[in-house]
C-alpha cells in the first residue's frame, strides 16, 4: 500500500524553501532592533545632555541668588537701598526678569516697583523654612509672564530668617534650552513640572496650559507619571494611530522632567529600503512555493475533497450518500471507514424512527381505551345526579350526594391526565395545529378568569383581574389559550392558602401582550425554578405533598404557548409568591388562512373546563 506519507513528503520538501524567508524575516527584525536600540540610545543622551545644561543653569542661578542674599544691602531689608543696588549692578541681574524683597509677612517689593502679598505662594514658605526653592512654573503677580522663581532665606547676624529674597526667571529661558535639541526631522524635546504641567515644549501653545497626567491619551498619562516620579528610561506610546518613542530623565533639585519624542516611522527610515528587498525577494519565493504546491498537492487535494462533500451531505441528513473513493492509501481505509458508519447509523435511524412510531402509538391507544369507560362513568353520574335531584326520597341523598362528588372529581381528574396524556402525544407527533383567530384577547382572559371566580373564592383566595388595556384585537387559539389560563389559575389555588391573593394582570407592550398571573402563596425555591416546566417533574413533595398533580401541566402549558409563538417564565420567591409571565406576539392572521384543524376534545362550557382543570385540588 502507498503510504500517505510518502504523497506528504513532496510538497514538506518543497515548503522547506521557506526556511529562507523566515532566515529573511529574522535579519530584517534584528537589523530593524539594532537601529531603533541605538535611537534609543541617542535619544538618552539628548536627554542626558539638556538634563546637564538645565540642571547646571539652575545651579549657576541658585548660587548667584544664595550670594546676593549675602549682601549686606539685602540682609537690611531696605528696599530703597536695595533698589539702588540692583540698578547700579544691573550686570548682575542679566538672567534674571525682576528681583524681590518679602517679609516674613509675605509682602513684597520688586525692582519694577510693583509690591504685594506672597502668603500664598508655596516656595515663600518653604524659603522661610530656610530652604533654597527653585519653584514650579506659575504666572508673575507682578508681570503676568511664566515664569519659575529662585528665592532664598534673608538671614540676620544671628542666623535667624527675617525674610526672603527672590529672582524671576523668565520660562522662556528653558524653553530656548530644551528646543534647541531635536531628534530626526520632528522629534522634539520638552519638560514638565513636579505637577505634571508643560513647562517647555515645541509647541509654545502648550507650555503652562497643559498638563500631561491630564491627558486623554493614557499612554501618555502613564510616562507622565514616571516622569515625575523620577524615573529615567524609555517608552512607546500610540499617539493618533502612529506609535512614538519617548526617552525621558528627571532633573533631580527640582523634581522636573525632560523627555525626548520622536515618531518610529520616522527612526525607522533606514531600515525601509532594506525591507522592500526583503519583501521582493520573499514575494518571488512564495510565488514559486505556490505553484509547486499547486501541483504536487493536487493529487492529495482532490479525493480529501471529495470525502468532505460526502460528509457534508451526510451532516445534511442524507444517509444514503456513498463513497466511491478506491485507493491502496489511508484515505482508502478512511472511504471504506466512512461507508461502514453510514450503514451503521442508517440502520440505528431506522430502528429510532420504529421505536419512536410505536411509542407515539402506544400513548395514543392506551389513552384511547382510558377515554372511553371514563366517558361511560361520567355519564352515569350525570344521570344519577339528575335522578335524585327529581326524586330524592328514592335515594339517600346526602350520602349518596358526596358519593357522586367524589365520583365525579375523579372523573374530572382522570379525564384532564388523559387529556393531557393525549396532547403530549400529539405534541410529540405534532398533530396539534393552531386555530388562530383575530379576537379581543382581554375578553378572552377575563371571562376564563371570571368563570374560576366562585371556585376561588370558595377555597377562601381573593381573585384579582387587572388591565391596562380594553380591548386588543390579535391571533390565537381561545380553546388552548384557555387552557394555559385554567391550569395556572388553578396551580395559583394549589400552592395559596386561605385569605392569599391571586391576580391576573394583562399589560399591553403594542408588539407583545404580557399576561401576568400572580400569587402570594408558598413559593418555588431559586433551584427548583428551571426544572417545572419540564415533563413530569415537580418542584418537591416538601411543597406540595398535600396537593396533587401529574408534573406535565405547565410542560403542556410551554408548549401550547410556542406554539403561540410566544414565552412563559416564572419570578419567584420562596416564602413570598410566585409570577408566571406569558408574552405573546401581537399579530393578525389572514381570515382566509386563520382556521385549521382540530383533533382535541369537543369543547365544554368554561364551568365544565373549570371542574376539569382544578380536580386536582381538595383542600
Amino acid at each position: 500500500m502507498k503510504s500517505l506519507k510518502h504523497k506528504i513528503m513532496i510538497p514538506i520538501f518543497v515548503l522547506s524553501t521557506l526556511g529562507f524567508i523566515l532566515i529573511s524575516l529574522i535579519g530584517y527584525m534584528e537589523a530593524k532592533r539594532i537601529i531603533l536600540k541605538k535611537v534609543e540610545l541617542v535619544a538618552c543622551e539628548k536627554v542626558e545632555k539638556l538634563t546637564i545644561k538645565i540642571d547646571s543653569r539652575l545651579e549657576k542661578w541658585t548660587s548667584e541668588v544664595k550670594i546676593l542674599s549675602t549682601n549686606p544691602t539685602i540682609k537690611s531689608m531696605n528696599f530703597d537701598e536695595f533698589t539702588k543696588y540692583y540698578n547700579s549692578n544691573i550686570k548682575l541681574f542679566t538672567d534674571y526678569e525682576v528681583a524681590f524683597i518679602a517679609d516674613k509677612s509675605g509682602n513684597y517689593k520688586a525692582t519694577n516697583y510693583f509690591s504685594g502679598n506672597l502668603i500664598d505662594r508655596e516656595y515663600f514658605h518653604k524659603a522661610l523654612e530656610g530652604q533654597t526653592v527653585i519653584s514650579n512654573p506659575l504666572i508673575s503677580k507682578s508681570t503676568g509672564n511664566p515664569i519659575i522663581i529662585v528665592a532664598v532665606p534673608i538671614k540676620d547676624s544671628s542666623e535667624n530668617v527675617i525674610g526672603i529674597f527672590g529672582v524671576t526667571i523668565k520660562l522662556s529661558l528653558l524653553t530656548d534650552i530644551i528646543n534647541s535639541e531635536t531628534l530626526g526631522d520632528t522629534g522634539y524635546a520638552y519638560m514638565i513640572s513636579t505637577d505634571g504641567l508643560v513647562m517647555a515644549h515645541k509647541n509654545k501653545a502648550l507650555i503652562y496650559k497643559d498638563n500631561m497626567l491630564k491627558n486623554k491619551n493614557k499612554d501618555i498619562a502613564d510616562i507622565a507619571k514616571l516622569m515625575i516620579a523620577g524615573k529615567a528610561g524609555v517608552n512607546y506610546y500610540e499617539y493618533e494611530g502612529k506609535k512614538k518613542l519617548i526617552a525621558f530623565r528627571p532633573i533631580v533639585p527640582t523634581g522636573w522632567s525632560i523627555g525626548m519624542s520622536a515618531y518610529n516611522s520616522e527612526i525607522a527610515k533606514s531600515v525601509t529600503t532594506f525591507k522592500y528587498y526583503i519583501c521582493i525577494i520573499s514575494s518571488i519565493t512564495i510565488i514559486l512555493i505556490i505553484i509547486a504546491l499547486y501541483f504536487f498537492s493536487n493529487t492529495l487535494v482532490k479525493p480529501i475533497n471529495k470525502l468532505k462533500s460526502y460528509m457534508e451531505i451526510a451532516a445534511n441528513g442524507d444517509l444514503s450518500v456513498h463513497s466511491d473513493i478506491c485507493s491502496n492509501d489511508e484515505i482508502g481505509v478512511l472511504s471504506d471507514s466512512f461507508n461502514s458508519l453510514l450503514k451503521e447509523n442508517k440502520k440505528l435511524l431506522e430502528e429510532t424512527i420504529k421505536y419512536d412510531k410505536l411509542k407515539t402509538e402506544f400513548f395514543s391507544n392506551i389513552s384511547h381505551e382510558l377515554r372511553t369507560p371514563l366517558n361511560i362513568i361520567f355519564s352515569t353520574t350525570q344521570l344519577v345526579t339528575m335522578y335524585n335531584n327529581s326524586t330524592p326520597s328514592q335515594l339517600n341523598g346526602e350520602k349518596l350526594n358526596h358519593h357522586i362528588c367524589t365520583i365525579k372529581q375523579n372523573c374530572y381528574r382522570l379525564l384532564k391526565l388523559v387529556n393531557n396524556l393525549i396532547d403530549l402525544t400529539r405534541l410529540d407527533s405534532g398533530f396539534i395545529e393552531l386555530n388562530l383567530e383575530n379576537k379581543n384577547i382581554i375578553d378572552m382572559i377575563e371571562n376564563i378568569t371570571l368563570s374560576t371566580a366562585d371556585y376561588v373564592e370558595s377555597k377562601s383566595r381573593q381573585l384579582i383581574f387587572d388591565t391596562d388595556v380594553e380591548e386588543k384585537i390579535m391571533a390565537f387559539d381561545e380553546e388552548k389559550l384557555e387552557r394555559v389560563m385554567l391550569n395556572l389559575i388553578s396551580n395559583a389555588v394549589k400552592f395559596t392558602k386561605p385569605n392569599d391573593t391571586i391576580e391576573v394582570i394583562i399589560c399591553d407592550r403594542k408588539d407583545t401582550l404580557l399576561i401576568k398571573v400572580k400569587d402570594s402563596g408558598i413559593g418555588i425555591p431559586s433551584d427548583k425554578q428551571e426544572i417545572i416546566f419540564q415533563r413530569f417533574r415537580q418542584v418537591d413533595p416538601l411543597y406540595n405533598r398535600n396537593q396533587e398533580g401529574s408534573g406535565i401541566g405547565l410542560s403542556i402549558v410551554k408548549s401550547l404557548i410556542e406554539l403561540h409563538g410566544g414565552t412563559i417564565s416564572v419570578d419567584s420567591i420562596y416564602g413570598k409568591g410566585t409570577e408566571f409571565i406569558i408574552e405573546l406576539p401581537a399579530r393578525l392572521v389572514d381570515q382566509k388562512e386563520d382556521s385549521a384543524p382540530t383533533h382535541e376534545l369537543s369543547k365544554q362550557s368554561n364551568v365544565e373546563k373549570v371542574h376539569i382543570e382544578f380536580s386536582d385540588i381538595y383542600n
